[in-house]
């Protein structure tokens, strides 16, 4: 059996997905590991995997203490920021810290996603074969997809192919400084540099795992071949959760709407919560639960209407099934939550992915997307009152809900890992022809 080595970002949205695989790999007889800041310790522990850490100790929740600068930007320039000196900037930390783990333990394998920048030097200088998972397909350069980050609707003929194609070279001239920044990387290790290093600095040639369905992700007909789309790896229930009494009676009236924006967003826009408190003053017959992942004085000094409940952390399994509709910022797992779980979505996209997310949800029919800039309470609550009534989301919903509930992401992924590994060659889709 293989030692297989899991180094996903730190991040919730990142990392939960690959435990399900992990598990799959673990009941067919592997051995997994993992690599990672020490906010995910617990977590991987907790599941009965080795954790090893890495890094200097930054993550989601204290990154504005340890980079203040991010609370004075939004949106994408805050993403170019944290990608510059956060990813990009400690990446040389990972790497030190990570050899001399991966050089002890040999792994067969080692996992990252397409935001794990360190993974594939680590990869190269220890000789390791590596598989890529992802969460979407929107780094992927292709004149058939929307420049990624900026929330564009699909193309509908060929000329929008072509403006997409120029486009996708600009935003290429535009990230060669992250070329340059992960060459100059590349150099101080003792490695080459290599042609577009940002945008194909993740993506394995061997095996490539995207957590997703073409039932909600834009077809493209020259998708790379090792590129499998193999459903949903979902993952938000920590073992040693204990729901609270009052869940199982919730909701005490219908209809029940979920409000959520995730991990990081609930660090940067705290505002968010306000908004969504003057929302539903106005909508007593609608009841309401919101989470919002840390305390602060900025919640305990909120004036909370009767029909809204304030709760830091519940898994999206145990309140998801619970409700009729569900806001979020379109992070990728409580979007294909609310797929799994058939639910209807009012998606605020706030920055990079997101973006793209709300609009394959708008595209796709399984909710609305709402712009964050110049949100205000009176368009959250039109937005919600009538996805509430709207009969043609839930129809959208349930058969996207079908198809992926016809997928097994952890055991398809298992399949296609251990294909590479009895092999040792790129592993293709079944209809990619030579």
């Amino acid at each position: 059996m293989a030692k297989i080595l899991f180094a996903p970002v730190h991040v919730a949205g990142h990392f939960f997905p690959t435990i399900p695989v992990a598990h799959a790999l673990k009941k067919r007889g592997h051995e997994v590991i993992y690599i990672s800041e020490i906010n995910m310790k617990d977590y991987v522990e907790g599941e009965g995997f080795t954790h090893y850490r890495v890094g200097p100790g930054v993550w989601a929740g204290n990154l504005p203490e340890k980079f203040p600068q991010v609370l004075k930007l939004r949106g994408n320039p805050r993403i170019h920021f944290i990608l510059k000196n956060v990813y990009l900037g400690l990446a040389p930390y990972y790497i030190k810290d990570s050899l001399p783990i991966v050089k002890r333990e040999k792994p067969d394998l080692m996992l990252f996603d397409c935001f794990s920048y360190p993974g594939r030097l680590v990869a190269e200088m220890t000789n390791t074969p590596w598989v890529t998972m992802a969460m979407f397909l929107g780094l992927i350069p292709s004149r058939e997809m929307p420049p990624y980050s900026f929330g564009l609707p699909p193309p509908k003929n060929l000329l929008q192919e072509m403006i997409y194609g120029v486009w996708w070279q600009g935003l290429a001239l535009y990230i060669k400084r992250y070329d340059r920044i992960i060459n100059s990387m590349r150099k101080d290790f003792g490695l080459p540099p290599v042609y577009r290093a940002f945008l194909d600095s993740a993506i394995s040639p061997y095996l490539y795992l995207a957590f997703t369905a073409f039932g909600f992700e834009y077809f493209q007909k020259n998708l790379p071949p090792q590129i499998h789309l193999v459903g949903p790896s979902l993952w938000n229930r920590p073992r040693n959760y204990q729901a609270p009494d009052w869940l199982a009676k919730f909701p005490e009236k219908r209809p029940a709407v979920y409000i959520t924006i995730g991990t990081v967003e609930s660090v940067y826009e705290r505002s968010f919560f306000q908004l969504v408190m003057e929302a539903f003053r106005e909508i007593p017959d609608v009841q309401g639960l919101m989470t919002v992942c840390y305390p602060g004085k900025d919640i305990n000094g909120m004036a909370v209407p009767s029909n809204l409940r304030i709760e830091q952390y519940i898994p999206n399994s145990e309140i998801i099934p619970k409700v009729d509709l569900v806001v979020h910022h379109a992070g990728f797992n409580t979007t294909m939550d609310c797929m799994v779980y058939n639910k209807p979505a009012v998606a605020v996209p706030m920055e990079g992915d997101q973006n793209e997310n709300g609009r394959r949800i708008e595209v796709s029919g399984v909710g609305y997307r709402l712009p964050y800039k110049g949100l205000t309470p009176v368009k959250l609550r039109q937005a919600i009152m009538k996805a509430l009534k709207d009969e043609n989301l839930k129809t959208s919903v349930a058969k996207i809900s079908k198809e992926l509930n016809q997928m097994n992401g952890p055991e398809t992924s298992a399949d296609l890992i251990e294909q590479f590994l009895k092999t040792k060659k790129p592993v293709y889709r079944s209809d990619f022809k030579k």
